[in-house]
């Protein structure tokens, strides 16, 4: 009778040991910190690119808007505060030449020559012939020559020549070299304070300069994030009158930082601004 002999065989599953499960997990575990550095890194990296390149904008805006309009002050019209906090200045709005002497009499009007004024809203407006300080363009003087009065109209354009009228009787204290006269708006003043630059204007001529918000309002929002202390107070606007021989000089230190984007990095301009010294 024939012999049934069987084979028999083990199936064998392929799988993972926990030791290999633990490693594949301390292995993903690595890869994702080091991932999670390396994004994080780069995201710190652009944000603190993005906070420089702000404080560059910042900085750059505004020295270049108070470069253009302190260039349009009128000569001797620049006065800074104590504190070095305000600068303040009176516009140019226009200017020409006049004919007849105006330092030898009283008059209320003078005649003015191709002077192309269109602007019928004179309100605070101020005639001005060689001014040579602050005191004569902020304080004119009605009773005695001085060198700013207030200015009533212009009259209408009927030819090349036009008739400038004053606001009272009067007789300034200086010839221009060029029969030179200048018409000044209002002031505009620069101030920092709160670590904010602010722009004020339409507060009227006041006779002493003042930073407060009550006299000169609130101002319009220039920039931010400036430094007003830094080891002591700064600076912030400083003014060197002019004389025969070389123009007047505003300097402008202004050191913005921004700790929320930067930690301890600031950025420092420091600017010159040369203002007319030919009244």
């Amino acid at each position: 009778m024939p012999c049934l002999s069987f084979s028999l065989r083990k199936n064998k599953q392929a799988g993972f040991t926990l030791v290999e499960l633990v490693v594949v997990i301390i292995l993903l575990g690595i890869v994702a910190v080091a991932s999670t550095q390396f994004i994080r890194q780069g995201v710190s990296i652009y944000t603190d690119s993005i906070g420089r390149d702000t404080l560059q904008q910042q900085g750059r805006f505004a020295i270049e808007r108070m470069s253009r309009e302190l260039r349009n002050a009128l000569p001797g019209s620049v006065r800074t505060s104590g504190d070095g906090s305000c600068v303040e200045f009176a516009p140019i709005e226009a200017a020409s030449s006049y004919l007849a002497p105006l330092a030898d009499a009283s008059d209320t009007s003078f005649e003015a020559v191709n002077f192309d004024y269109t602007d019928s809203t004179v309100s605070n407006r101020r005639v001005a012939v060689y001014p040579i300080d602050a005191v004569s363009v902020y304080v004119p003087t009605i009773s005695s020559p001085a060198a700013v009065v207030n200015l009533t109209n212009v009259d209408l354009p009927a030819s090349s020549i036009r008739d400038v009228n004053l606001s009272a009787t009067h007789q300034f204290v200086n010839e221009s070299p060029t029969r030179r006269f200048f018409i000044v708006i209002q002031p505009v003043s620069f101030c920092v304070r709160n670590n904010q630059l602010f722009r004020h204007e339409s507060y009227g001529w006041l006779a002493t300069q003042s930073t407060s918000t009550a006299n000169i309002g609130n101002g319009v929002l220039l920039a931010e994030n400036i430094q007003i202390n830094d080891g002591g107070p700064v600076t912030v606007f400083d003014f060197t009158a002019g004389t025969p021989q070389r123009s007047g000089v505003v300097s402008m230190d202004l050191r913005f930082s921004h700790t929320a984007s930067t930690g301890d990095e600031w950025a420092r301009f420091s600017h010159e601004v040369f203002v007319r010294n030919t009244p």
